[in-house]
Formats: C-alpha cells, sequence, structure tokens
C-alpha cells in the first residue's frame, strides 16, 4: 500500500469500529426480530396501531446438484446451497456518518438468525469449522443475510414401476417449524446457476429441471413452504446392456436349443437348467438395485408415442416383469420338453390298442 491508500484503509477501520460500537451497544442477537402482535387480544382496541409488515425471508438456491440417489431408502441427497436475506430494522446506519460504509461482515453468532429447517431431511451436513466461523453481511438499510453450503439428504416417494426408464421429481423444502406461519413469509428464488443440467447429475442419473416451487402446508393452514425441485431420470443403458440384452439373447437361444430335433432329453433339459440359472443371477442383480414396493417394477408400457418409435425402445420395455416372464416360459418349454416323450408314448400305446387284430386263417 501507498502512504494515501493506508490512510485511507485505517479511516476506513475507524469508521468501521465505531458503526459496530453504536450498532450492537443496545442490540441482543437471543431476542427474535420476527414482530409478534399482529392478531394480540391484549392490545388496546380504540387506539388506532399501524402494524409493521411480516417479515420477509428471501431464500435464493445457488446449487442443486445431485450427490445419491438410495432407491431402498427412498433418499436423496443434493448439494444444495443457497442465501437467506432478511430485514432487521434494528441494524440500520446512515452511510454518510460512517465514511460511506454501505455494508460489513460480521460473525453469525453477534446477529439474530432465522431458525431455517429443511423439511423431510433425514441428514443434512454444513461446511463449517470452529476455527472458520461463519460469516455474514449487514447492509445499511437493515438487510441481512448469509450463503450456506449443504449436503441435504430428504426423503422422496420413488415410483419405480417404470424402471430403468422412471423419472422422478424430488426436491428441498425450506420452512420456519418454531414460528407461527402468519408471523412471516417465505420467498424462494435462484440465481443462474454456473453448471448445466448435465453437470447437476451423477453416472446413474441425469438432471433435467431445476426449479422453484411453493406449496401450502394444508388445507386449514395458513403459509406455505418453499420447495427447491429437482427433475431425475435414471440412465438406462446399464440395465439395458447388462440385463435387457442378455436375458432376451438366452431366452432366444435357449427356446430354440430346447425345441430341436434333439434324441437326446437330459441334454435339452441341462440347456435349460443353465438358462434358469442365468436367469435367475440378473434377478439377484436387480434384487439389489430395486427397492421392495408392492408394484413389480418393469420399464413401461407397450404404448408408443412420436418420440419413441425405435425397435429396441419397444423390444426392452420391461425390466423385472421382463425376466420374470422369460424365466416362465423357458420353465414352461421344459415342462414341454419333459411332457412331450411321455404324450408319444402314450399315443403310441393307444394307437396299438385301437389296431384291429386279425385271427390267422388256416391253411
Amino acid at each position: 500500500m501507498t502512504e494515501d491508500e493506508m490512510t485511507t484503509y485505517t479511516q476506513f477501520l475507524a469508521d468501521q469500529k465505531r458503526l459496530w460500537d453504536d450498532l450492537f451497544k443496545n442490540y441482543d442477537p437471543n431476542l427474535s426480530a420476527i414482530y409478534t402482535s399482529h392478531k394480540s387480544e391484549f392490545l388496546n382496541q380504540s387506539k388506532r396501531i399501524y402494524h409493521p409488515p411480516m417479515v420477509e425471508l428471501k431464500l435464493t438456491m445457488a446449487m442443486l446438484k445431485l450427490v445419491d440417489v438410495v432407491e431402498v431408502e427412498e433418499k436423496v441427497s443434493f448439494l444444495f446451497d443457497y442465501s437467506s436475506e432478511w430485514t432487521d430494522h434494528r441494524l440500520k446506519w446512515d452511510p454518510y456518518e460512517y465514511g460511506g460504509i454501505s455494508h460489513i461482515y460480521v460473525p453469525q453468532k453477534s446477529i439474530w438468525l432465522p431458525e431455517i429447517t429443511i423439511v423431510d431431511a433425514q441428514e443434512v451436513k454444513f461446511f463449517e469449522s470452529d476455527d472458520a466461523p461463519r460469516t455474514a453481511w449487514i447492509n445499511y438499510n437493515g438487510t441481512v443475510g448469509f450463503y450456506t453450503a449443504t449436503v441435504s439428504s430428504v426423503i422422496c416417494q420413488l415410483d419405480v414401476f417404470k424402471f430403468p426408464l422412471d423419472q422422478h421429481e424430488c426436491g428441498v423444502s425450506v420452512l420456519f417449524h418454531t414460528y407461527f406461519p402468519d408471523e412471516y413469509r417465505i420467498k424462494g428464488g435462484m440465481v443462474n446457476i454456473v453448471k448445466p443440467l448435465s453437470e447437476l447429475g451423477n453416472g446413474e442419473w441425469k438432471v433435467t429441471y431445476v426449479g422453484v416451487a411453493e406449496i401450502p402446508l394444508s388445507n386449514d393452514t395458513i403459509g406455505s413452504t418453499t420447495k427447491f425441485i429437482a427433475r431425475l431420470e435414471r440412465n438406462p443403458g446399464f440395465y439395458i446392456s447388462l440385463v435387457m440384452i442378455p436375458a432376451y439373447c438366452i431366452n432366444f437361444l435357449t427356446i430354440i436349443a430346447l425345441f430341436l430335433d434333439v434324441e437326446n432329453v437330459m441334454e435339452e433339459l441341462n440347456v435349460g437348467l443353465t438358462n434358469i440359472m442365468a436367469m435367475t443371477f440378473i434377478l439377484v442383480i436387480l434384487a439389489a438395485d430395486l427397492p421392495k414396493t408392492a408394484r413389480i417394477p418393469l420399464l413401461g408400457d407397450f404404448q408408443m408415442d412420436s418420440y419413441h418409435q425405435s425397435f429396441l425402445y419397444i423390444l426392452f420395455q420391461k425390466s423385472t416383469i421382463y425376466v420374470i416372464v422369460g424365466l416362465g416360459i423357458v420353465m414352461s418349454s421344459i415342462g414341454v420338453v419333459l411332457a412331450l416323450p411321455r404324450i408319444r408314448k402314450c399315443l403310441k400305446k393307444r394307437n396299438n390298442n385301437e389296431e384291429p387284430k386279425f385271427q390267422e386263417l388256416p391253411r
């Protein structure tokens, strides 16, 4: 720094110290900034009272990246970064009286913070440490805010009936559980996420949409909750390559082998049993990845639309049901192969009994 720059910086530090002393001289961070007398029954009703506006908390999402999806537990984890901003009228000043300072940064523990709760969260991890305390900003007009980076694991109902072409809508809902719904207002928003949607997913899932929605709490309750939504779509390439195509090829080759004109029934039986073992192994792979739900998952129905007109889309329309049906077809084929010799033997015996017997005439 030059001497003039150092003089300016020293004056800034002095003005900031004076501003800090004046702001927090009578400020108590333990007292909430929420106004609670909107509907008080103990106010003088004969006197007109001008109530201040409700406290509005502005939540702005900066990042919503998918981390992991656990279908068995119906748990979805997001990298959820957001900023919170509200107005605390106790923290206002005139910038002209303090060297033109328009905003300052203070430790979060020195100011009152709203209790932000993530709804249906199984676990929330904050990126913070004791060595580096979290910081908040204060503007001269009383606007206070801070930035938070979390990994939030929330519970979502995952309908895997169309697995592995299933799509889900999940997200992070934010609410104030401590305060009454008519004492505050949450306004959700989002900034332009730096990363494209293709980089917000992982190897198995891709994110097709990110947005904000306001959801009412219930029919008889005033207020709403803000939900940051992400639409997820599974990448089916792994299951089509390692489940669908092998299962189709195994069934196709086995059925041909079973109904060839082979005299040795044991060879046909060995082929069928080998196929059953292979299909059972595929079912074990699916059972490890799928949640235990009442509806057996499948890829989808057989209805064609204008977008999916390809042969592969029609061919690989089923997952678990596809494998189970293929296994049933093979077992039925084995039963037919085992039953055919007995049926032939019975038909031959019946034909021999029905042939007329002619007595030999004497010479």
